[in-house]
């Protein structure tokens, strides 16, 4: 499977188009995360240590790394953080958000780990920013992570569903039949 720059981008946009508006990162987000840059950057360390703290703390999320390889994973998350602040929250930014997300499946990192530190992500800056009396900056935050999370959960699906087709040589159509048929028998057709 070939997945280009337009690939990625294709995919980016696919997965903003359909998040409901009010959970989107928005261009008044990006404003104020750029109003905030230093104070934002000032968090970096502190996120940077939350994080990987968090990782390491717990064996599933331990097992993904290698013996002596945290200070170079941080180093990554401080890249992406000065990144993130310091914008443009552009289509290449989200595009890039769709590829790291890949790299992260790679390493065997799951999407229940992703999400859910997506949101350590979201809970560490928005209490930052309430302690120092900046709640449009903590909802920010929070529409950042979650548009983050559902660039990157479109990715993996969209990439899955691609391999998935190419090596059985199904059409997507059947395969989404089937899975939908599968569905209905799991939940035996109940509504939600």
């Amino acid at each position: 499977m070939e997945m280009s720059k337009t690939f990625f981008h294709e995919l980016a946009k696919r997965a903003l188009a359909t998040l409901p508006p009010e959970d989107r990162f928005t261009p008044e987000d990006a404003a104020l995360l750029q109003s905030e840059k230093d104070y934002l950057l000032g968090l970096g360390e502190g996120l940077v240590q939350a994080f990987y703290d968090s990782l390491f703390a717990h064996p599933p999320t331990r097992e993904v790394f290698q013996e002596g390889e945290r200070p170079a994973r941080e180093e990554t998350l401080r890249s992406w953080w000065r990144r993130t602040v310091e914008g443009p929250f552009d289509e290449a930014y989200w595009a890039w958000q769709a590829y790291v997300g890949l790299l992260h499946v790679r390493r065997k990192v799951t999407n229940t780990m992703m999400w859910g530190h997506a949101g350590l992500v979201a809970r560490y800056v928005g209490a930052q920013a309430l302690s120092a009396g900046k709640p449009a900056l903590a909802e920010a935050a929070q529409r950042l992570m979650a548009t983050v999370g559902a660039v990157i959960g479109e990715a993996y699906q969209e990439v899955y569903l691609e391999v998935l087709a190419e090596a059985t040589g199904q059409s997507r159509a059947l395969i989404e039949a089937n899975v939908k048929v599968a569905i209905e028998e799991v939940t035996g057709g109940r509504p939600l």
